[in-house]
């Protein structure tokens, strides 16, 4: 039976790719849209472009840019709905003093347990551990909520179930490689495939 959802951040939450191109495109000036998205295709901190040294100037740059941003009502409306019935978390590769900003900002830091990024960990496998271990959660009454096939392979290796939603930094085809349960298009997906599989 699942009791917590973890969703991921950009892509899922809210839509960041431009924002996030945008920056990278000021540290590395010849990277491609194609590029970019392959850097997701497995761990992003694994990537050979990502430094610490540039990992921070990443996020001093998106920082100032993510004090604009609005949660779209929809989003916001469902997340809150799910608040009802789950545990939710934030599992991201963003830094997690970034998002709680948004949080705030858009008024529902109240909808989630905790947020754990790049503070935390730079494996999401890491901080998936951690939550459970925290919450004495067992795998199969978790559900992961991501865009990336990077994501969906570090949810496969601890077998964690996720969901794919084809609104983020992904396309459905990447996606389908990761093998989710189901790849959805809205976050209003998400309890009743819960119910349809029976989890």
């Amino acid at each position: 039976m699942i009791k917590a959802l973890f969703f991921d951040f950009d892509g899922v939450i809210h839509d960041t790719f431009d924002l996030a191109f945008g920056v990278n495109k000021k540290l590395y000036p010849e990277i491609t849209v194609e590029e970019y998205l392959d850097m997701f295709n497995g761990n992003l901190y694994k990537h050979k472009r990502i430094t610490k040294e540039n990992a921070e100037e990443f996020f001093e740059l998106q920082n100032q840019a993510f004090l604009e941003l609005e949660i779209e009502p929809d989003i916001k409306k469902e997340l809150l709905k799910l608040n009802k019935r789950y545990m939710m978390f934030i599992i991201t590769s963003n830094m997690e003093e970034t998002v709680k900003k948004y949080l705030d900002k858009n008024e529902i830091t109240h909808a989630f347990y905790g947020v754990l990024g790049y503070e935390t960990h730079s494996s999401k496998l890491e901080k998936f551990k951690k939550i459970m271990r925290e919450y004495n959660l067992r795998e199969e009454e978790c559900l992961f909520i991501t865009d990336t096939l990077g994501d969906l392979l570090e949810a496969k290796k601890i077998g964690i179930k996720a969901l794919a939603v084809n609104y983020g930094f992904h396309e459905e085809e990447r996606l389908k490689k990761g093998s989710p349960l189901r790849i959805i298009s809205h976050l209003a997906e998400i309890h009743p495939t819960i119910e349809e599989f029976k989890l």
